[in-house]
């Protein structure tokens, strides 16, 4: 599964007026972005990868949401929402997704006092 596959479904549940992957591009109140991670163990059965059924593929999503800190935060949560304790088909495979953290993470404001948010997710797909 790559990470446009997976903005593309979350398109679907979640509305934003912007998507990005890998980085903002311009000045905007209101976007979500997709960030390639790290931190999610790699999987390899016994036999290969040919019987490996399964691989994780961490994601970080970042809410970059407006001058109201309320607003941003309720918005986060939606977004963790959408993925905790959820399944889904995503590019024609199964996918689940672990949400390491407890809940969306402030990261505070940005220059021009957008709030953000982070939601972190491990998206255990088919292969």
């Amino acid at each position: 599964m790559n990470l446009s596959q997976f903005r593309d479904w979350l398109k679907t549940v979640i509305d934003s007026p912007q998507w990005y992957l890998n980085s903002m591009a311009g000045k905007v109140d209101r976007c979500i972005t997709l960030y390639a991670t790290t931190g999610a163990p790699g999987r390899l059965a016994v036999g290969g990868p040919q019987a490996t059924g399964y691989a994780v593929r961490p994601v970080s999503i970042i809410i970059h949401w407006g001058k109201s800190a309320s607003a941003a935060e309720t918005k986060a949560q939606e977004v963790y929402d959408a993925l905790f304790g959820q399944s889904a088909t995503i590019g024609g495979k199964r996918a689940w997704f672990y949400m390491p953290q407890s809940g969306p993470i402030s990261v505070g404001v940005d220059s021009e006092g957008i709030h953000e948010y982070i939601v972190e997710t491990h998206i255990y797909h088919e292969r």
